[in-house]
């Protein structure tokens, strides 16, 4: 039984609310116990109100963008329907205002604003095991605390029917970014669709989940797997023969190699890695992946691929899809 059935189960057994009261007091203990102790201090600062801060500190496994973004904007639609102030402290592997800046709410916060003292801040933490997706009445009950400052580590999806007005209310993107996504856009030069891929640890390039996606067992499979995606990024243009350009993205330098010798492809160049394998210390280290989610959102349909082992959930391409008001289509061939 792997930890997703024993998840699952133990959920059934003591209840989901329960299980991530459970989580979370595990957590706050092995991880963040020290942090908030050795900090006795007042508020710094008084934001006007109860105050919700969702956290991206490299403290804990966060997740990648999609994962962050699906935690951040629930976190965001609770404050919303109750009145209260948001605010965003994402710092690791980068600071996300390199990337957006606020737009019609001033999240920010910076790391010495913030409060640890335990007398006036909860601590709330989700993960993939927390069985909290669309479920709302659960997951605000979770939420609802009587202190002042609540700090909140998620990747739970609630309405991701809003995500397009949220990111829209919450973000403009920042100079740098803008600049590199209107770049990309003059070199696509016309309407494109887009096509995604989850190869996650198949092919041996990319670490994300090992222990489910080990690597496959020889390079054999390897090409095959490579071709299969091949084969689909071709009948996608086949059925889309007006289309000049189709973007590509994937966790795999060693797949998109290969797709980019498809002369209608087109891939953003750049380093693949996961954010939470990212170096903390290179200096804008994430714009592809930045650039990737937001021309998916920009693409006039959106479609995603799965052949044999590869990861069926599609996260990223289908927040991105979100973004742009749009749903991503599964390709079946």
């Amino acid at each position: 039984m792997g930890r997703y059935e024993k998840m699952l189960l133990l959920s059934k057994i003591i209840g989901k609310r329960n299980l991530c009261r459970l989580q979370s007091a595990l957590k706050y203990a092995l991880s963040f116990r020290g942090s908030y102790n050795n900090q006795k201090n007042i508020t710094k600062r008084n934001w006007g109100g109860k105050t919700y801060v969702f956290i991206v500190d490299g403290k804990t496994p966060h997740g990648g963008l999609s994962d962050r973004l699906r935690g951040l904007f629930s976190v965001y639609d609770y404050c919303k329907e109750r009145g209260y102030i948001f605010k965003i402290l994402w710092i690791y592997p980068e600071n996300i205002q390199n990337y957006f800046v606020p737009a019609s709410v001033d999240w920010r916060i910076e790391p010495e604003e913030m409060v640890y003292d335990r007398k006036i801040v909860d601590f709330r933490f989700f993960n993939s095991y927390s069985f909290m997706n669309n479920d709302e009445k659960s997951y605000a009950k979770l939420l609802d605390s009587k202190k002042p400052i609540i700090h909140v580590y998620s990747n739970v999806t609630i309405h991701e029917e809003k995500f397009d007005m949220y990111f829209r209310e919450l973000f403009v993107l920042s100079a740098e970014l803008d600049t590199a996504v209107r770049k990309q856009l003059s070199a696509i030069g016309s309407e494109y669709i887009s096509i995604s891929f989850r190869l996650a640890d198949l092919l041996g390039d990319f670490v994300d989940c090992p222990d489910i996606f080990p690597e496959l067992e020889n390079e054999k499979v390897k090409e095959e797997y490579i071709g299969a995606c091949i084969n689909a990024i071709k009948t996608l243009k086949e059925k889309n023969p007006e289309i000049s350009k189709i973007l590509v993205t994937a966790d795999s330098a060693k797949f998109l190699q290969e797709a980019e010798k498809l002369s209608y492809v087109y891939i953003v160049s750049g380093t693949i890695v996961h954010m939470d394998q990212a170096n903390k210390n290179d200096e804008m280290s994430q714009i592809k992946n930045y650039l990737d989610f937001l021309l998916i959102a920009k693409a006039i349909k959106c479609y995603y691929f799965v052949h044999g082992r590869m990861y069926a959930s599609t996260r990223f391409a289908s927040t991105a899809a979100l973004i742009g008001g749009k749903k991503i289509e599964q390709l079946k061939i």
